[in-house]
């Protein structure tokens, strides 16, 4: 698998959010009430004893008020300020979810820079991303399926996606996405909505 080795990505995440956290002035219970992530698993995350799943670490970044991508992307701090941004493909962060071998790999460069996330997503046969918490208001998604079957949730409602198919929703309310087929699923999603880094949600 391309992408960062799994124990200097885990190393380097928690990392990230621990900087975050002190950053922003937060203790763990502060981060624990914000993001709904119980203090000994924010702990354990900070140290790299556990690989978190992606909807846990969607509820940190939350918590954060920052996106996924910019905890993989490390600590806040100031980015180059370059016309060209480019992401070698050795040193693309690839998440695994621990419980459901789902892969989220980040396609976009120096998205904390340009407040919109490219990530593709390998969801294995019969498998789910799980529940995403709800994002800030006015941030949409678009999906497109690059291969296989999709089915998403977007609150109340579900849509059926198959290769080729895209589909765009508000963002701001609980979603996710599962594999109804024998076969992987990829799908791009692109994550456009405000970014203020070191913003709090409220």
């Amino acid at each position: 698998m391309a992408g960062m080795d799994a124990d200097h990505l885990s190393s380097g995440l928690g990392g990230a959010v621990r900087q975050w956290r002190l950053t922003l002035g937060l203790t763990l219970d502060g981060l624990a009430a914000r993001s709904g992530v119980s203090r000994a698993m924010l702990s354990d995350v900070e140290r790299g004893a556990k690989s978190p799943t992606i909807r846990v670490l969607c509820q940190i970044a939350e918590g954060l008020g920052c996106s996924v991508s910019d905890l993989l992307s490390g600590p806040p701090g100031d980015r180059p300020n370059d016309v060209v941004s480019i992401l070698r493909a050795p040193d693309r962060p690839v998440l695994v979810d621990p419980d459901s071998g789902v892969e989220r790999r980040l396609l976009s460069p120096n998205p904390r820079r340009a407040g919109v996330e490219v990530v593709l997503y390998v969801v294995p046969p019969g498998r789910e991303t799980g529940e995403f918490p709800p994002h800030r208001p006015g941030t949409r998604e678009h999906v497109t399926v690059m291969r296989g079957e999709l089915v998403g949730r977007i609150g109340e409602i579900e849509i059926g996606l198959s290769t080729g198919d895209s589909a765009a929703f508000p963002a701001d309310v609980p979603h996710g996405f599962r594999n109804p087929a024998a076969e992987p699923c990829e799908f791009l999603l692109v994550i456009d909505g405000p970014r203020s880094p070191g913003q709090i949600r409220p």
